[in-house]
């Protein structure tokens, strides 16, 4: 019985330092503070990515403003493992890695700040406890999402912000974010925070023109009546949405010799006749060039 118990302890030993080696330090890093969009919201706090190959290393471009406090949280809500600036606030230089320093180590509150307002590129490494920044390529316009979420009815995920369809921004233009996702009948909003709740700020539909967005307001959602694989994409400074069908005879695989004839589409991406169209918002393809058009 003395040898069982003992090969039972130290099965168990190994067991639980094997799940110490790979445990990750945190499932998920949101960045909160006056140095960033959504302030001291959890809701509407920045969402860091991460990938399966470096699950500790935790990433985001977005717009931090000048000598305003921010730090990160593990958890959506307060009182569980944050990180942190140490015994002091410290202001970043950019390339240089600075310690991370988790609540555990020290109860310290103390932020992190930048001395010049722009788009940086972040990265939080929590196995090497270190914060890098670096001022981002893209300076066009203030960055405040890393991704946004497709959520409803309509959507793959249904009403579960952990399940939204991410929108990834383009490369060229990280304020356009882009997916191509399976949609059935239904409706659909977009979430700022997949980590978080419904008290986020949404991007929603326009109830004056469903081609365009608002920010917050009424409770308006897109419509989606056909179920197909749809290619959506979402312009935030210009509050736009394109919701295509994703196949041969979406406005996006058209021909573009400069020759081509002008066809009309219809939203969802269906020809139509342009001698005989209702009012009502449409795209024309010519070409290579491609132009909204309204009919009254």
């Amino acid at each position: 019985m003395k040898v069982k118990t003992f090969t039972q302890r130290f099965l168990g030993c190994i067991l639980l330092a094997a799940s110490a080696l790979t445990a990750n330090a945190a499932d998920r890093l949101l960045i909160v503070g006056d140095g960033v969009w959504g302030g001291w919201s959890i809701d509407n706090s920045v969402v860091m990515l991460n990938t399966a190959d470096a699950p500790d290393v935790f990433k985001a471009t977005v717009n931090l403003k000048a000598n305003s406090d921010f730090k990160f949280l593990t958890a959506t809500d307060w009182g569980n493992l944050e990180y942190r600036a140490g015994d002091t606030g410290v202001t970043l230089t950019e390339g240089t890695a600075t310690p991370l320093v988790s609540s555990e180590e020290n109860s310290n509150d103390n932020k992190f700040q930048v001395s010049e307002q722009a788009n940086y590129d972040i990265v939080c490494d929590l196995a090497a406890k270190t914060i890098v920044v670096n001022k981002a390529a893209y300076q066009d316009n203030a960055l405040n999402h890393t991704a946004l979420w497709l959520v409803g009815s309509a959507t793959p995920g249904g009403w579960s912000l952990g399940d939204g369809a991410m929108l990834s921004p383009t490369p060229d233009n990280p304020t356009v974010f882009t997916a191509t996702v399976n949609l059935v009948e239904g409706e659909m909003k977009i979430a700022v925070n997949n980590q978080t709740g419904y008290g986020q700020t949404f991007y929603q539909r326009d109830a004056a023109n469903d081609a365009k967005m608002v920010f917050g307001g009424d409770d308006n959602k897109w419509n989606i009546t056909t179920a197909d694989k749809y290619k959506v994409t979402v312009d935030v400074v210009n509050m736009s949405i394109s919701i295509i069908k994703a196949d041969s005879s979406s406005v996006s695989t058209l021909e573009t010799e400069s020759n081509a004839e002008a066809v009309v589409y219809d939203l969802k991406g269906n020809r139509v006749s342009g001698s005989t169209l209702c009012p009502g918002l449409y795209i024309e393809k010519c070409g290579s060039k491609t132009r909204k058009i309204i009919v009254k």
